[in-house]
């Protein structure tokens, strides 16, 4: 008889109930078999759920492990590493590769290769998008070939231009990346010789002597061979590793290697693997070394010196001679840390008359009173080390004889600059203590001054001022000796008497120049009122700055400002400069409003809103040398004539603009900005502000309007721009007031908007008591020297010259031929509207 089977169900489902079977259930296959088909298709259920739930936990299982091994090398190895290691640099400024995410200097995941011809200079890839033209690449294959390249520019978005053409074919497999280092888990990198590896930008500070970088890297005969490059150093430079340290928390079979790395700012590294493959643990590079000390590469010791002074065989030799070196060098390029000289009285210094201990970085040594005697010969030697930590070998032993007597001329101590000083401009002030003679008496007849750099010598100074018969205790560096990049230089001095000849060199002072040198000058209102305001030039730490005339003309904005001819009529250009308005926080004028520019940008100065045209800068402006002319239907600037007066402000601006033809363009009214800035330039030279007194009256006394070079007129005349107050009102572009006289000016981007300001101007028929600083988004009212309080008295007066002014009013300059005392170059009276016509204003022409 067949045997009938129940099957599952299609889609068995979990049952959690079924019918109870009672005395009175009835034995038959319909009440038996649908309960066995429920517990059939439970068991089914059961067995395909047990089975996804297998699958699921191998799956789980597997993304555990991958995690677990990404825990190893973040939390467990990494962070425990990353811990340990800023606690032992610390007070250090740190940066940590240890080839794992959070702690790794690589910035770029790497980007696929399609394709490389040899020969070519092109190379595509799947995406040009995370790349950047200037930046350097690791071109590697999965064969293990690696190469250095440097984009050069993004041709499309899969296609870049390298700066070399490709030494061999690249295919598909290649990638694009920082690093060819095989990085495996607990955050170790095995580097095949061949690889190569680079940070991105990374800062350890700006240290003249830089910091290090310490590499943990397998012991064996393989290099890593590290360079740097940064803003002062743009092509890569090799730095030698100095000491090797193993034990003391370096695991078996590896050794911490320490480079020193004179890397400043920004920057970036290399490593380049040779000889021997190697893992490498970590990277950390630190602002300066870490002075652990370790086993010395002998072949990045700084080389021996050579004793220089007093020469070998010397005889005549004073009691205090200065011990020279002829010079420093290192193998490795390190900066040097110190020097130590010894005195003695035999050759093989078995006894040491004079130590002068280890000493700061320098060539030379004044020795100190008391240790020679007359008639007697003595042996010097010394040493070097470099900022890495290590050791010359001794210098030979040089011998000298001293005089018979001690009678000479005292060696001079450099007084100024200080030691060590930083910031310094490139031409500072050398001083020296006065002439003294040991003994006898003499007259100091010359100086002799000599400036060489940090790495260089005397021999071949960068200033040397040969005898000097006039700047005999102070002088001042000339210019283009010294320059900028945070550079040091070492200096010395030594006096001349007319009987006992020359002294010793001096003690070196150690000096490090500015970032930029620019040119700074300022001036600060001292106190208010007083009629004029008293006023003082300032350098830019806020200090008395005493100039003179060749001061402001050879000065890099003054002196380039100069008259030309353009389409035919006269100009003034006014070179770009920088400025900076606020209130001096500190020194003799601490809490007073001051004003300061530079030719160069320097933190806290912007470019003067003068120089601004439609949202880009302009490298100048130039400015009528006349009072605004007639030209037929156009606004000229020519000697000779009298101003165009009589005319609404609109049609003198139409007469500016129509110069703008036949490929002529720029031609328009000058504007407040440009105005300011010529007054801020003025104020700063004059070293005040009441304009009539310091440069000439100008025709402010007079019926009628003269000529625009009349002589009169010309009396108010700066750097070549004539008439700038007096004669004819000048409208100014670019300021007017609103219906509550608040100041409206031009954005200061050159967009020629208007912008409300929230100042208020003060009554009209006042002299300006102190000048507005109000300022928003897009203006800046403290370069424009518009008043924010006034008093009706002259004598309170910060300027010296009168302001007026009236609601929904165009601005006026300058003054005019009967306007008195109260004309000049802050007058300003805002009282007419722009279409008023009159024969006291006119204008001047300004072009871009």
């Amino acid at each position: 008889m067949t045997q009938t089977t129940l099957t599952p169900s299609d889609a068995p489902a979990l049952t959690t109930s079924l019918p109870a079977l009672t005395t009175s259930s009835v034995a038959h296959p319909d009440t038996w078999n649908p309960t066995h088909q429920a517990l059939l298709d439970n068991d089914a259920y059961l067995n395909a759920t047990l089975a996804s739930l297998s699958d699921s936990t191998d799956t789980r299982v597997g993304e555990l492990d991958a995690r677990v091994s990404g825990v190893e090398a973040t939390s467990s190895v990494a962070v425990q590493r990353a811990v340990s290691l800023d606690w032992l640099y610390r007070g250090n400024r740190v940066a940590f590769e240890l080839f794992t995410p959070g702690y790794t200097l690589i910035d770029l995941a790497p980007v696929p290769v399609t394709g490389g011809v040899n020969g070519d200079d092109s190379l595509d890839v799947a995406s040009t998008a995370s790349l950047r033209v200037g930046d350097y690449y690791v071109l590697a294959d999965a064969g293990g070939t690696a190469a250095l390249v440097l984009v050069s520019a993004i041709l499309s978005a899969t296609r870049l231009r390298l700066s070399a053409n490709l030494s061999r074919d690249w295919a598909a497999g290649a990638t694009l990346s920082r690093s060819s280092l095989d990085v495996r888990g607990a955050a170790n990198a095995v580097a095949a010789v061949g690889d190569l590896y680079l940070s991105r930008p990374i800062n350890i500070g700006t240290d003249l002597d830089g910091g290090a970088v310490v590499l943990r890297r397998t012991l064996n005969a393989g290099e890593a061979r590290l360079y740097y490059r940064d803003a002062y150093q743009t092509t890569w430079r090799e730095c030698g590793w100095s000491v090797r340290r193993q034990g003391d928390g370096v695991p078996a079979g590896f050794a911490d290697y320490e480079y020193m790395l004179p890397m400043r700012g920004d920057g970036a590294l290399r490593l380049d693997i040779s000889g021997e493959p190697m893992t490498i643990q970590h990277l950390v590079a630190l602002g300066a070394p870490t002075g652990l000390g370790g086993f010395i590469n002998p072949s990045q010791r700084p080389a021996t010196p050579v004793i220089s002074a007093p020469a070998a065989a010397a005889t005549g030799i004073m009691e205090r001679p200065t011990l020279a070196l002829a010079g420093y060098s290192s193998p490795a390029g390190n900066a040097q840390a110190a020097v130590q000289f010894q005195v003695s009285a035999t050759a093989d210094f078995a006894a040491v008359l004079h130590d002068s201990g280890e000493l700061p970085a320098g060539l030379s040594y004044p020795l100190p009173a008391g240790v020679l005697a007359v008639g007697k010969t003595y042996q010097v030697r010394a040493r070097v080390r470099d900022v890495a930590g290590l050791w010359s070998d001794w210098s030979a032993a040089s011998a000298f004889t001293t005089a018979a007597s001690f009678v000479y001329v005292a060696t001079p101590t450099l007084t100024g600059p200080a030691m060590n000083a930083v910031d310094i401009p490139e031409q500072p002030t050398l001083a020296s203590s006065p002439f003294a003679v040991s003994v006898a008496t003499d007259t100091h007849t010359a100086s002799q001054w000599q400036i060489r750099s940090a790495a260089g010598s005397y021999a071949a100074p960068v200033w040397d001022s040969g005898t000097d018969t006039v700047n005999k205790t102070s002088v001042v560096t000339p210019a283009g000796k010294l320059q900028p990049g945070q550079n040091s230089y070492f200096l010395r001095v030594r006096h001349q008497g007319a009987a006992r000849g020359w002294s010793d060199w001096s003690n070196e002072i150690r000096i490090t120049t500015k970032t930029q040198f620019a040119n700074v000058i300022g001036i600060v209102l001292a106190q208010t009122g007083g009629g004029a305001g008293t006023w003082r030039r300032i350098d830019e730490n806020g200090n008395d700055r005493v100039t003179d005339a060749s001061f402001f003309n050879t000065h890099p904005i003054y002196g380039a400002i100069s008259s030309v001819t353009i389409d035919g009529q006269a100009m003034v250009r006014i070179p770009a400069f920088y400025v900076k308005a606020g209130t001096l926080a500190a020194g003799p004028y601490a809490g007073r409003r001051f004003w300061s520019i530079s030719d160069q940008p320097l933190p806290g100065y912007t470019l003067h809103p003068a120089f601004m045209v439609d949202g880009a800068p302009v490298a100048q402006f130039w400015v009528g040398k006349y009072q605004g002319t007639t030209d037929g239907t156009k606004l000229g600037s020519v000697a000779g004539v009298a101003p165009a007066v009589d005319l609404a402000s609109l049609t003198l601006k139409a007469r500016a603009v129509a110069r703008n033809t036949g490929g002529v363009t720029g031609f328009g009214l000058w504007n407040i900005y440009q105005l300011a800035a010529i007054q801020l330039l003025a104020l700063i030279e004059m070293g005040g502000a009441d304009s009539q007194s310091l440069i000439g009256q100008g025709c402010v006394n007079e019926m009628a309007t003269q000529a625009v070079d009349n002589s009169l007129v010309a009396q108010a005349t700066w750097r070549g721009i004539v008439g700038l107050w007096g004669n004819i009102w000048q409208i100014v572009d670019g300021l007017r007031t609103d219906a509550n006289s608040r100041y409206m000016v031009w954005d200061r981007n050159g967009n020629k908007t208007y912008q409300t300001t929230g100042q208020t101007a003060p009554r009209s028929g006042t002299y300006p008591a102190t000048f507005s600083i109000d300022s928003g988004a897009l203006h800046d009212l403290s370069i424009c020297f518009l008043p924010a309080t006034g008093d009706e008295l002259a004598a309170n007066g910060s300027s010296g010259d009168l302001f007026y002014q009236n609601p929904v009013c165009i601005a006026y300059h300058g003054g005019h031929a009967r306007g008195g005392a109260g004309d000049g170059l802050f007058h300003l009276s805002i009282i007419e509207s722009e279409s008023a016509v009159t024969g006291l204003a006119g204008t001047r022409l300004a072009k871009v």
